[in-house]
This record gives C-alpha cells, structure tokens and sequence, in this order.
C-alpha cells in the first residue's frame, strides 16, 4: 500500500474508529496486534457482547475492545489459503460471498500432486472440491488486504483498532498481578513517542509468531524430529500459455495446488494484488463494498474487480505465490556447489530443489520472478523452523490466540483455518470473563487449546512422511477428507448460524484429533519414519495394504460419511481408487470472456474479475 510506511496511514485508518469514547484511557479488552487472529476474534467477540443479554444487563455501557497494531497500517504476510470454516465465519458475522469475490481470488478445493526426481512419469494425484459456491466461498487471500477488510468491519461494529501504537509489553507483563484489570502501557507513536496507560480487564496476545506476551509466560517448545523451513517468492504465470497444458493432470488454478515431494511439498497460489494501491482509495472501494454488502446486493450488481479498480483509481494484477516448505533434515549440496543457484538463500534453495523435478522445472519456465512486489528487499522470503507449541496459553488477566498459541506447517492452512478456534473460543468465553468468571473462562480456554498444536503436528508429520512415494502420498489427503469432512459436525455445517458456529470451528482440526486418524497416522509414521528420500517398496506395499484396512474399518463405523464421488477426483464413493475416473462435482469454470475461474451459482452471471456475463452458470452435480 502506498502510503503503509507512513504516519499518514495510521492517522488515516484511525480516523474510521466509530468510538467517540477514550480508548486510551479504559477498555474492557486490549487486544495486542492487529492481524487476522486479533480481528477475527475483535468482531466475534463485540457481536457476542452486544448479543448477550446477560452481559448487556449487567453493564452501564456496552463493552469496549480497543486492538493496537504498531505497524502503520496493515502489511504483508504469507498464509494466503482460506478453507470452509473461514469462510462459514465470514458468512456468520455477515460478510458476503460477492464483497469477498471482487477482493479476493476464487478457489475451489485443493490438489495434490506426489513425484519422485527418479521417474518424471511417476506421479500420484490427489483434488477434492471445495464448498459449493451457494454456501460459503474460500479464497486465496492477499493479507494486507484481507486485513484491511477486517479492521474497517470491526470498526464499523464498534471496535476500536489504532494503528501506530506500540505496547511495552515488559511493563504490561509485570502488572499482570492478582489485581481485577491490568495496565497496558501504550507509545502512541506521536509527539516523539509519548506514552499512556490502558486500564483493561482482559488482555489478548495476537502476536503471531513472536509470541510477545506468552513468550513471558514460557519458552516456546518443539517436537522431536524433524522440522520444516520455508522459502518463496511471488511470480507472474505466462498468459500466453494455456495452464491446462502444465505437466499436472487436471491442473486448474483455482485450486490451492500442492506439488509433493520426498523432501517436502511446494504451493501454487494464484491470488489478485492491489499492492501499490494509494490507502485512502482501498479504504474507500472497500467501504463501498462493504456499504453494498450490508443491503444485501445481489451479486450480479456489484462491479467487477477491474471496474473497481479504474473507478477507485487502484494498482490491480494478478500473481502467483509459489514456495517450498522443506523438511529441516533435506541434505542440500555443499555451499560453494549451492551459490550458483541464486543471489541469496532462499533463492539458492529454491532453484535446488526445482532443479532435481523435471515437472517443477517446467511449472516455473512459465513463470517470471516479480522483483519487490511488497517494497524493497521483498523478493525472495524465508522462514525457518515452522513448528512451535505454546505451553502456556492464558493466566490472570490474559490470553494468547491464533499462532501466538503454536503453529505446525502451512500444508494444509492450519495457521488460519483452524487456529480460529482459538480466536472465536476466547471470543465465546468473554462474556463470562466480564461477568466475574474470569478464572474457571481462563482454565477452559487452556484446556481446550492442550494437545492441539500436538494434534496438528503429527498430522503433518505423517503428511509428510507418506510424500516419500508418489502411492503413500495420496493416502494423506484421503484421511483429511475422511475424518475432517466426514463427521457429522462437517455434514450438518450448511445450516449453521452465528450462534453456532463457534462450536463447528472449535470442533474441526482437519480431522487431526479424531481416534481411527490418529491410531493410523501412529502405524504409518512408524513404518515410514526415516530420511528426505524415497521409502522403499516394501514399506509402501505395507503401508498402502494397511490404510486399505484402517479405511474400511473407519467407514464401518459410521461416524464418517460424504457423497465421496461428487467430491474427490479419482474415487468412487466407497473411497476405492478408480484412475478412470476424474469426474466430480462441476463447481467453477473459467470466465468465458476474460478466462478468469469463477465459482458457480446458479442465479450469478457475470464474472467477479471483468464483468462478462457466462451462459453455463449452474453447478453439475456428479452423478
């Protein structure tokens, strides 16, 4: 954004604050940081509060939330997959599917594709839909953006979110005694710094990965074996080339599309950027958005995305995020063999492990690097050391949500999808904290966040373990699908209100914390543990032979049922594996003007991208 490393920006969002209140002198809650997390669980939160009659009667005035971001205004960060819980949650809290398709990328589902650098022709191939497009949408989202969105949606609410405030929070930490609210010590960022106190109540940590207030309750911990490092950057795809000539059955870029390997996996993500969009006119396109969305527009008459951006005067592209997220133990060449596959280290990683796949190599000649897309020095990404486990989540006077709480591996968006449970499960027990219930609100959220992160973990561990051969890898995605879809939470879903959907968030881990998953994911990690190279025929054969029997045990259970073939390429709806069979449910075709993807709803015409109307509109079930 242009004006994100000003002053000027902060001064602007902080304008659209509705609070005529002081927030910088009291506040129910302080919510630390500004991103996702804190305002998912900032809106869910002042919509519980001002729903809640209780907690309404026994108040002077209503509750007030007040977040504080030292950033100037929202900035970039990777983790640009949403799934089916986000999506329900937008919905929910009454953010609709057309604002969300103008803003953000259509995606339907997610691919998987497993090779080996020993056979180009071997290749295992996983794809299931994503929600239809008459229920919720998922996304691939631009952060920054999605951000932005938020914070003016939960301003709009009555939640205050200034930009340009820092919190001590070595001195907040140290008022956090056995006293009925804590002071939050602020530096507003002007008149060189000047600082105050907040009188709050409750304070949430929704710091991500630095962990800025849990980090003083305990060291962050982390599993034995291996880890996992990420390296990325952003691209343009060749529009010269048809994609669905990419040497990937079935490739279609409104899935989130994973390409796995022995060493680890890599994602392809075709999203929009408004990056270098002035601030004051993303501000004022998304609040016509969002002034559409509250009187229900219907979809056909909002503008196109490329209208809005010559009506709002905005930068508008389209880019690819591709990157690897490689496991801690790959052995790569020496440093002096490595320094000629790029400039720096992410680089250098990526170019390796591209150069060993003969179908990557071919994926990225048909991409260009986009240098500094997010400003200078913003080429190529890294991230090490993924994995992380919060032992201590919440005490007296406060509370860490989202990855503040742990983070595993984004293979299959957990850092969102379903590290919102945390967001809105705080959000559901604050009524109670205000009440006077602090402490037995505080132990139920402890006990809820225990053994999660562990969950998540060993669902990624054995992800990437069965990556260890193009046979073993599909089988990954098939128990996610089995257990994280197939439960009757995920089935009864469509109906879900606000008042609901907590309890369907919190109880869905992609399936992770279900016990067929679990006892399956322990025998196939025991039998595939070993290096970054491929697993041998026998430990396949053994494991493939044993999933066979683990699945059909899980079935008969029935605890777990779909209409599979409607919803995974390649399967019947008994699971069993039919290679002659890609069909699946018909969700989203490309625009038939500007051959953008575009999800389908039968009573939606026109593209979201460029206007067009398309004659096939309807969804086709499979049959």
């Amino acid at each position: 954004m242009a004006l994100s490393s000003s002053p000027a920006s902060s001064e602007f969002l902080n304008a659209q604050n509705q609070n005529a209140d002081n927030p910088l002198v009291q506040s129910d809650i302080v919510v630390v940081g500004g991103g996702i997390h804190s305002l998912i669980y900032s809106i869910h939160a002042i919509k519980r509060l001002t729903t809640d009659t209780a907690s309404l009667n026994s108040r002077s005035r209503a509750p007030s939330i007040t977040v504080l971001e030292k950033s100037h205004s929202p900035g970039y960060k990777i983790g640009e997959s949403t799934l089916t819980t986000f999506g329900l949650w937008l919905k929910t809290v009454g953010i609709g599917s057309a604002l969300l398709w103008r803003l953000f990328g259509p995606k339907d589902g997610l691919a998987f594709y497993y090779l080996t650098h020993d056979d180009p022709d071997d290749i295992g191939t996983f794809s299931a839909n994503g929600p239809s497009g008459d229920f919720v949408p998922t996304l691939q989202i631009e952060r920054s953006v999605s951000e932005l969105l938020l914070t003016l949606y939960a301003q709009r609410l009555g939640v205050t979110v200034l930009h340009g405030h820092s919190v001590d929070i070595d001195a907040t930490a140290a008022s956090l005694k056995q006293e009925p609210k804590v002071s939050v010590k602020v530096t507003t960022g002007k008149q060189s710094g000047s600082s105050t106190s907040i009188e709050a109540k409750l304070l949430v940590d929704a710091t991500g990965r630095f962990r800025r207030l849990a980090s003083k309750a305990s060291p962050r911990t982390r599993f034995p074996g291996f880890n996992t490092d990420s390296f990325w950057a952003y691209f343009e795809f060749d529009s010269s080339f048809d994609e669905k000539n990419l040497p990937f059955p079935r490739y279609e870029s409104c899935n989130t599309n994973h390409i796995c390997l022995p060493e680890g996996w890599a994602w392809i993500i075709r999203l929009p950027s408004w990056e270098g969009s002035p601030l004051p006119n993303l501000v004022k396109m998304i609040n016509f958005l969002l002034d559409l969305n509250a009187k229900d527009t219907h979809p056909d008459d909002y503008p196109p995305a490329t209208e809005l951006a010559r009506r709002f005067d905005l930068q508008f592209r389209w880019v690819v995020s591709i990157g690897y997220a490689l496991r801690s133990d790959v052995v790569y060449p020496p440093e002096a063999d490595l320094m000629k596959y790029g400039t720096c280290e992410a680089e250098r990683k990526f170019n390796w492990i591209t150069s060993r796949y003969e179908r990557m190599r071919a994926l990225m000649s048909r991409h260009k690097l986009i240098h500094d897309l997010y400003g200078p020095k913003t080429t190529w990404f890294t991230r090490k050391t993924l994995t992380y486990d919060s032992p201590v989540v919440a005490g007296h006077n406060w509370a860490a949500i989202g990855d503040a709480a742990g983070f595993t591996n984004p293979l299959y968006s957990p850092g969102i999808n379903c590290n919102m449970a945390t967001s809105v499960y705080l959000a559901e027990l604050t009524p109670r904290y205000l009440a006077g219930q602090g402490q037995g609100a505080m132990q139920e959220y402890a006990t809820f966040c225990k053994g999660r992160v562990e969950n998540l973990h060993r669902m990624n561990v054995f992800n990437y373990l069965l990556m260890r051969s193009p046979r073993t890898g599909p089988l990954g995605p098939l128990w996610q699908y089995l257990c994280g879809t197939g439960n009757k939470t995920w089935q009864t879903m469509r109906d879900c209100t606000f008042e609901e959907v907590a309890r369907t968030i919190m109880a869905w881990e992609w399936g992770s914390d279900r016990e067929e998953y679990i006892a399956f994911a322990k025998e196939a990690i025991k039998l595939l543990e070993g290096p970054a190279c491929l697993a041998s025929d026998e430990v396949v054969e053994k494991v493939v032979r044993l999933s066979e029997m683990r699945l059909r045990q899980a079935v008969e259970t029935g605890k777990y049922k779909s209409r599979w073939a409607g919803l995974l390429r390649w399967y019947d709806d008994d699971l069993v594996r039919r290679d002659e069979k890609p069909e699946r449910d018909v969700l989203a075709r490309r625009c038939e003007t500007c051959g953008n993807w575009r999800i389908l709803r039968d009573d939606v015409v026109r593209c979201a991208t460029c206007g067009a109307v398309n004659e096939q509109t309807a969804i086709v079930r499979y049959n």
